[in-house]
């Protein structure tokens, strides 16, 4: 353990470079995060801290004393590595030091922060809060592998979090709620045919026409919620025709002289936390109307932006920096469910999540872990005026 938060500045931007070399370098694609898991347990347990692990995520921590529990949260997978970001490094990234490594920006970076706050003991013996550290796997993937709901039902003292901050990267901003998401699949009927003879059927595809131009031209609804600006998404993310053999339609091969008597295409619904899921399939009912038949595949709601709660505007004046939407779904979500307030709050850059050669520059770390420290350290009146 380390009294981090007195370190020469210089001391913090070579320790956060060396922490997050490391952290890339584990191996952590979703559905492979046992190395990644097994090294976390063995640092904590080694540091002599409790230490749970639930499948391949890892509390460290434990709500031992009256002060008020914050939790630090974090994803130990990632998305698959490209030749580009595969080796971690640093180079110079458009004039800035950067950390080169896949995952660095979603969201390694965010997990050395917070385990840099969790490590230090001067910190954690001043603050106001009991500290905890939530690193969990399957983020990346399907909501099914998402380890996070189990977790929380594993280690029942994470319910009485007084809040959750998720390292998601954020720019820097603090971006508070989510989004909900839905996905459905249209199918629009058709008769097959002949692409010789099309009047002896009726082209699936093409009827889907008129639905696909009206969401191309409208897709984007804005909503306000407290001040807070989110923005609906309607995507239309895959489409498929049937193929003429067994299996699975999106993987048997259409044969392409037959006009296929069915179209289907996954809409994407992205929809702001002023509804439930099931209001927003209801919206997407009502807007298919009788064209195609709506088959919802996955629906999980977004989470309010929580900005009345005392505790979210104590880490908002501490911080200082600039309060968004999070313009996505993120397992605030999870903690909204339990009613533990949770936000965003991250150094990675959203523009470089799944990115090829994947950075996050270092300034913006460095950035980040004083921020986050001062509102761990109880400085709630010490922002710099850019809160918004």
């Amino acid at each position: 353990m380390t009294d981090t938060h007195a370190a020469d500045p210089a001391d913090r931007r070579e320790d956060l470079v060396a922490r997050l070399l490391e952290h890339c370098g584990h191996m952590c694609v979703t559905g492979d995060e046992d190395e990644i898991a097994t090294a976390m347990v063995d640092r904590y347990t080694h540091l002599g801290e409790r230490v749970q692990r639930v499948g391949n995520s890892v509390v460290v921590g434990e709500a031992a004393d009256c002060r008020p529990l914050v939790l630090l949260v974090g994803h130990l997978d990632v998305v698959p590595p490209t030749d580009d970001d595969r080796e971690p490094r640093v180079e110079t990234v458009d004039g800035e030091e950067a950390v080169i490594a896949r995952g660095a920006s979603d969201m390694k970076a965010g997990n050395v922060v917070a385990m840099r706050a969790f490590e230090d003991l001067s910190l954690r013996r001043s603050s106001p809060f009991t500290l905890a550290l939530l690193l969990y796997a399957g983020e990346e993937g399907p909501g099914e592998g998402n380890e996070l709901r189990d977790v929380l039902a594993a280690v029942p003292w994470l319910a009485e979090t007084t809040l959750a901050v998720v390292l998601e990267p954020t720019d820097g901003e603090v971006q508070v709620g989510c989004l909900g998401s839905l996905h459905a699949e249209l199918t629009f009927p058709g008769q097959q045919a002949h692409s010789a003879r099309p009047w002896h059927g009726e082209n699936a595809l093409t009827a889907a026409g008129t639905f696909l131009t009206e969401l191309h031209d409208d897709h984007l609804r804005e909503v306000v919620i407290d001040d807070i600006t989110y923005v609906d998404v309607w995507s239309a993310t895959q489409a498929w025709t049937p193929g003429l053999g067994p299996g699975d339609v999106r993987t048997t091969r259409p044969v392409r002289n037959v006009i296929p008597g069915a179209f289907t295409l996954n809409l994407n619904l992205r929809f702001a936390p002023s509804r439930s899921a099931t209001e927003a399939e209801a919206e997407v009912r009502a807007r298919v109307g009788g064209r195609a038949e709506v088959t919802v595949v996955d629906a999980v709601p977004g989470a309010p932006p929580r900005l009345d709660d005392a505790i979210v505007q104590e880490f908002v004046s501490a911080v200082g920096a600039e309060v968004a939407a999070k313009q996505a779904w993120t397992d605030v979500a999870r903690f909204a469910e339990i009613g533990v307030p949770a936000l965003n709050y991250g150094p990675g850059l959203t523009g470089q999540a799944h990115q090829r050669g994947e950075y996050v520059p270092v300034d913006a770390m460095v950035d980040a872990d004083e921020r986050l420290q001062r509102f761990l350290r109880g400085d709630h009146g010490a922002a710099d005026g850019r809160a918004s």
